[in-house]
């Protein structure tokens, strides 16, 4: 496993940050003190470590070694959605998840809710204005900005295969399945939808189906 450097940060000063944070977006005198979010920033930083080591783009690295920038918009957004689901994971009525979710969205623009289970290696790039509802998501999920995952009118989600990329401004609701190696174009619709393997989605509706031959995927993001 390469090595993983938190760039210009400890683990104690990145809990101190999210807190200070916390105090200023939130000033209600409700914030938990350090010493109880410490344990949840250490695991959230284990999977970040897990999570940015399967990601081999160049931002993510630093030489051979997984790099996590926390003044990088796009980690600290993935970091943050990591955090607030940890929290969720041990105690999902515990108000520090929400408060962390609600953080990312003040920061970044995006709504990813604390118990949507996102998978072990995900990307999100610029991700302002996106919204993760909770659908089932397969690993190597990358999301671009202005996109949408949500349920239908019944409340069902989508199942999101492995390998899946979603680019700016496209959607994927209700009882859609996507298959692996699927790419959703900009733009692009996917409403109560079955998508194959291997496809390049295209428009709202009627869809057009082009064969995925040039973006599909290995075990890793390249």
């Amino acid at each position: 496993m390469p090595e993983f450097i938190l760039r210009d940060m400890t683990p104690s000063g990145l809990t101190n940050y999210v807190v200070r944070q916390l105090e200023t977006f939130f000033p209600d005198g409700r914030t938990q003190p350090a010493e109880q979010l410490r344990s949840h920033v250490e695991t959230a930083l284990e999977r970040t470590r897990l999570c940015f080591s399967g990601i081999e783009k160049r931002k993510f690295r630093d030489g051979e070694s997984v790099m996590f920038n926390y003044l990088h918009p796009d980690h600290y957004a993935m970091f943050l959605y990591l955090l607030a689901n940890t929290v969720s994971r041990r105690d999902r009525a515990n108000p520090l998840a929400f408060r962390l979710f609600y953080l990312n969205k003040v920061l970044h623009g995006l709504d990813a809710y604390h118990d949507a289970e996102l998978p072990e290696v995900f990307q999100f790039m610029h991700p302002v204005g996106t919204i993760l509802g909770h659908a089932k998501y397969g690993n190597y999920f990358c999301v671009y900005q202005g996109c949408s995952v949500g349920s239908d009118e019944e409340g069902v989600f989508p199942e999101i295969g492995e390998h899946v990329v979603l680019y700016a401004g496209a959607s994927v609701i209700g009882r859609s399945k996507i298959g692996n190696n699927v790419v959703v174009s900009a733009g692009a619709m996917v409403l109560n939808r079955n998508i194959p393997d291997r496809k390049i989605v295209l428009g709202i509706a009627p869809l057009k189906l082009c064969d995925n031959t040039r973006h599909v995927m290995d075990r890793r993001f390249r």
